[in-house]
């Protein structure tokens, strides 16, 4: 029996510390399952992931490349396993973001269908919504060709309807859950500070309140700083910094991070997990779904508002008691909501072992037709 190639599919780029933190996790996860040949990693941004993935067994390939493999596959039906970075990027909101998941993401999804015998497995999702047509398209691909999916959040549960659906946290939820060791308190008489991780959401119909908003809230806590947590590739905070609020910014989430002394309100979610990750409170303004889940998972609901239609000042205020006390951040934390990890991996060693038997039973097969 051939060994089945490994590919993780869907890395985006490391400029953006939230996504390249997800493609690292979704490597420990196949890792913790006991896979440890060699996995292709399918990167849109190949060139940035260089040297970032601190794992030897790797190869990184292009999209260009994975679809050459994959005719090539047709050929030598070496069969293969697929995994799906956990995040959020199977999604048509619009139509101009629909067609883009579709051409950058739903022709991975097809492309892993091509050639040998195949088993399809992605990471924690927040999927949805499938408006339009490329939506209807994007769903339609999902729910044929990935075998099992981890969601984490309830509405991609209900919206996608997929038999082989599991409820789960974030990836960096389940890492929080069994990794987190929670800080000592700050010296009573050191203020912590606040930095801010903000997101243009020009595409969101409440983006105009939403823009008065943090413009209020920068108000409302005057000696708060900027953060970058997402650069290059059209996604870029420090842009959307000196557009809006005339700032050059050089302050690196892994720096603020690594200092520890600090708030971080972000817009994006895996700002304000990663900084939890590190042992830094954070407070989440969330302008989708996953954020909202996630929290919850956390036993953190007290500390994620809607990003369209926050009250500046009640956040501020927030804010302000946790500068002076993070204990009840941490008191509120749920661990063992969060810690579903060992669940995650159980069930991909189940589906990769599924995958081996029923491989095994085809050669047994066909080498007892031989013989007749």
């Amino acid at each position: 029996m051939k060994t089945p190639e490994i590919f993780l599919l869907h890395a985006y780029s490391p400029r953006n510390s939230g996504d390249g933190l997800l493609v690292k996790l979704s490597l420990r996860a196949i890792r913790a399952a006991a896979i440890e040949q060699r996995v292709s990693v399918v990167c849109l941004d190949k060139a940035a992931f260089e040297g970032y993935l601190d794992d030897p067994a790797v190869e990184l390939i292009s999209l260009p490349q994975f679809a050459a493999r994959s005719l090539r596959r047709i050929v030598t039906r070496r069969p293969a396993i697929f995994f799906g970075v956990g995040g959020g990027y199977l999604r048509s909101g619009t139509a101009s973001e629909g067609w883009k998941s579709l051409i950058a993401h739903g022709s991975q999804i097809f492309a892993a269908k091509l050639g040998g015998r195949s088993r399809t497995i992605y990471l924690p999702q927040s999927v949805g919504p499938f408006k339009g047509l490329s939506g209807a398209v994007l769903k339609t691909l999902v729910r044929r060709n990935v075998d099992t999916l981890f969601l984490r959040d309830d509405k991609s549960v209900e919206e996608l309807r997929h038999k082989q659906a599991r409820r789960i946290g974030d990836l960096v939820v389940l890492e929080i859950g069994k990794h987190l060791s929670i800080p000592d308190s700050v010296a009573a008489n050191a203020r912590r500070k606040v930095f801010f991780v903000f997101r243009d959401l020009s595409s969101k119909a409440y983006s105009e309140t939403y823009l008065r908003n943090i413009q209020r809230l920068v108000e409302l806590i005057p000696d708060a700083q900027f953060a970058l947590q997402s650069s290059g590739r059209g996604n870029s905070d420090d842009v959307f910094y000196q557009r809006r609020f005339g700032i050059e910014c050089k302050n690196l989430m892994a720096d603020v991070l690594r200092e520890g002394d600090a708030i971080v309100v972000s817009v994006r979610l895996h700002g304000s997990l990663e900084s939890i990750l590190a042992g830094v409170p954070s407070v989440h303004l969330s302008y989708e779904r996953k954020g909202h889940a996630a929290y919850s998972d956390l036993g953190l609901d007290d500390y994620v508002f809607a990003a369209g239609e926050f009250d500046p000042v009640a956040v501020a205020a927030r804010v302000e008691r946790l500068r002076d006390d993070a204990g009840p951040f941490w008191s509120s934390f749920d661990r063992a909501s969060a810690n579903c990890y060992d669940e995650l991996v159980e069930t991909i060693k189940d589906e990769v072992q599924l995958f081996d038997h029923v491989a095994h039973g085809r050669k047994l097969l066909a080498s007892r037709n031989g013989n007749l």
